[in-house]
């Protein structure tokens, strides 16, 4: 792995404000003829490895001795890359950003683009921005815009950060851990029983404080702020279709937040238009996070249907 802070220079973000310095964190894994971007989603790194390590290795997805695998830090991320504190950012403003950084690096082409929810938008706008430098964008637990309700959910735990940043932070990922998540899974998982470690309250409540905890110690609150507003203003339903890379659009049976009749209904529109777009689904109990949580299935699925 190689790690580096890549300038682009004066950036102009979309909504009109021009950031004057920029510089995008990037990861580099392996050294294969072949090149992949990982996006990564709401709340993740430019290091792939660490949230999506089920991806990487010999009988894997990612076989480094043939892939080279970049992750990139979206801008206004925390991780590295610059923060944005004047204006909001869309997903071309971060698509545009890494494109020049790629640029920046000699790399022109990519055989595949992925990424889950957030990520997944980036890979879309990849193929539709970027369609000469793109092979195959596998786009996974996302669609071609962001729902009302998903709108709605994310507007409330704005509103919480907006009261308080610490404590509304800690509730704005208690409200995402219900959307990552399933019915079914909390049923087996938690039920009705009482907290595992003793305390007086439902095993449920113990997880998402769990849960808030970790998120606090690793996560800014404007950041967080910032990039759910990036994915409300997602849509990209009137977009021609991209003349060249293959779109797989990949819904999750269980996810309620991006809905897999939505993500197909996305893959349908794509085709309609003549672009060369298809549709798989993982079935999973886990929900949303299922992207996460079963990346070796997943792996199976883009290998086999995209030929990666």
């Amino acid at each position: 792995m190689r790690e580096e802070r890549v300038g682009i220079g004066a950036f102009a973000l979309d909504g009109g404000a021009v950031l004057p310095a920029v510089e995008q964190q990037v990861t580099i894994y392996g050294a294969g003829d072949r090149v992949a971007l990982v996006s990564h989603a709401l709340t993740g790194s430019s290091r792939i490895r660490e949230w999506w390590p089920g991806m990487f290795g010999a009988e894997r997805l990612f076989d480094l001795d043939r892939w080279s695998v970049i992750g990139i830090n979206v801008l206004g991320g925390c991780y590295g890359s610059t923060p944005v504190f004047s204006g909001r950012v869309s997903v071309r403003d971060m698509v545009r950003a890494q494109a020049r950084a790629l640029e920046q690096l000699g790399i022109t082409r990519l055989d595949l683009v992925t990424g889950g929810s957030l990520g997944g938008m980036q890979a879309l706008q990849w193929a539709l921005d970027f369609p000469e430098r793109v092979e195959r964008a596998a786009i996974v637990g996302a669609h071609d815009h962001h729902s009302p309700m998903g709108i709605a959910l994310n507007a409330l735990q704005r509103e919480a950060i907006a009261i308080d940043p610490k404590r509304g932070l800690r509730l704005a990922r208690k409200i995402a851990m219900l959307t990552y998540k399933s019915e079914e899974l909390f049923n087996e998982r938690h039920g009705r029983r009482r907290d595992r470690h003793g305390v007086d309250r439902f095993d449920i409540e113990g997880y998402l404080e769990h849960q808030a905890e970790i998120f606090e110690r690793r996560m800014d609150a404007h950041t967080y702020a910032l990039l759910t507003h990036a994915m409300d203003g997602f849509d990209v339903r009137d977009a021609p279709a991209p003349q060249g890379p293959e779109l797989l659009f990949i819904g999750i049976s269980s996810d309620w937040l991006f809905r897999p009749q939505d993500v197909r209904a996305a893959a349908e529109r794509f085709r309609a238009k003549g672009a060369r777009s298809a549709y798989a689904e993982l079935e999973s109990e886990h929900g949303h996070d299922a992207f996460l949580a079963e990346p070796e299935t997943l792996a199976r699925i883009i290998a086999r249907t995209t030929s990666a």
